[in-house]
């Protein structure tokens, strides 16, 4: 079966961001499911996918605007740090869930701890980064009605923070 809009895809990927960065950070290829052509993967990745089968690999460079975007400086908010637990060990990088006014998640990054307030970024990690993605095809079949469920809820995600 090729891959069309509204499979359910998996595959084995890794990202790499320059020389020696990798994602996963190990820089060994991680395994992902998701169902393809509802924004849970870079547009310009699910594109690159179309008509592919399992065992298909490819590599792809996707710019910020075909992946995850430029780094929107409005998504970057200063904090008190009054607004997190007192007990709490706050560190650079740490990333933090919240929900948005309808109670969907929202997740954001530690950017810069000051001494009074904190630096959060609502930006994705990967924003305005220019990626080279390599992956393999693992499984491609036709998304189920469970597949299809709004997002926030879709069994192909299993609701986790998203890394990708």
């Amino acid at each position: 079966m090729k891959i069309d809009k509204n499979s359910f895809v998996t595959i084995d990927y890794l990202i790499r961001l320059g020389e020696n960065e990798f994602f996963p950070s190990s820089g060994q290829p991680e395994e992902i499911s998701f169902c393809l052509g509802w924004g849970t993967m870079p547009p310009g990745l699910e594109a690159a996918m179309l008509g592919l089968a399992v065992n298909d690999s490819k590599e792809v460079s996707l710019s910020p605007q075909d992946a995850y975007g430029e780094v929107d400086e409005e998504l970057i908010m200063e904090v008190p740090r009054g607004d997190f637990d007192p007990d709490l060990d706050i560190a650079l990088g740490q990333v933090f869930e919240t929900q948005d006014e309808e109670g969907h998640p929202l997740y954001f990054m530690i950017k810069e701890l000051r001494d009074d307030t904190v630096v959060i970024d609502f930006n994705h990690p990967l924003a305005g980064k220019t990626l080279e993605v390599s992956y393999t095809i693992k499984e491609v079949r036709e998304a189920t009605p469970q597949d299809l469920q709004p997002e926030g809820t879709c069994s192909c995600c299993g609701g986790e923070p998203h890394s990708h």
